[in-house]
């Protein structure tokens, strides 16, 4: 009969995913049909050529140079989420001027409804550098949804490039390189729980809920499980 402890490291398995993902299509604007960014909704559709592929990238080839004349240049995505989880938000923008535009992101449900307060992140100047925009979030318990958009300012220019949303519930801890799973030596013992990763562990081995170790200096919200010496 297997130990309980294996059983529930089975179960977890089956019930979150092995490692994060990011959520968005496309993040990087490698991909573009007829002028557009699949699969993102541009501000072309009312401004030819306020959205436009150009390769002053962050990473890769590609970025999306937002231009805005009278109107705001925009773009917009929507993925599927899961309410009640934690999600790590990025992008990075090049704002040439002194004024940008800004990240707008809006939990909604299935039929598209807003739920929870609207998650804005201001875009500032940045020179010829690329500046990154991060933030820590967690979907209402009523979102299936989430759109994710950036908007410039009237006769503003921002080349955007690498958004990302990633599920960081237990998928998104850092790892140490891989090591072979074999049996220890009785060395350590089981200390504890640590809820809070803003809690200093040093000369401690973390795991977490899936059993694989973590680094102290990398941890992300969630529990892991604390190991010491013994006396």
């Amino acid at each position: 009969m297997k130990p309980p402890a294996f059983v529930l490291a089975g179960l977890a398995l089956l019930a979150v995913p092995a490692q994060a993902a990011n959520l968005i299509v496309n993040p990087s604007f490698e991909f573009w049909f007829l002028g557009e960014p699949l699969p993102w909704l541009t501000s072309n559709v009312i401004a030819d050529s306020s959205v436009a592929q150009d390769s002053s990238a962050h990473s890769g080839e590609f970025c999306a140079r937002l231009e805005g004349a009278d109107t705001a240049a925009f773009v917009i995505t929507t993925t599927v989420i899961r309410p009640g989880y934690h999600y790590l938000f990025s992008g990075f923008c090049r704002v040439p001027g002194l004024v940008g535009g800004s990240f707008l992101l809006q939990w909604t449900t299935l039929l598209a409804q807003p739920v929870g307060s609207p998650i804005l992140i201001p875009a500032v100047y940045s020179g010829a550098s690329y500046r990154e925009y991060s933030r820590w979030l967690t979907a209402p318990d009523s979102a299936a949804l989430v759109a994710v958009s950036f908007a410039t300012l009237p006769q503003t220019l921002v080349f955007l490039d690498d958004v990302t949303l990633e599920d960081t519930t237990i998928a998104g801890v850092g790892e140490l390189p891989p090591a072979a799973v074999r049996p220890r030596p009785a060395v350590h013992k089981f200390i504890g729980l640590l809820a809070d990763p803003g809690t200093p562990v040093p000369d401690r081995v973390l795991y977490d809920p899936l059993g694989r170790r973590v680094g102290a200096g990398r941890l992300r919200p969630g529990v892991y499980f604390v190991l010491g010496r013994e006396e």
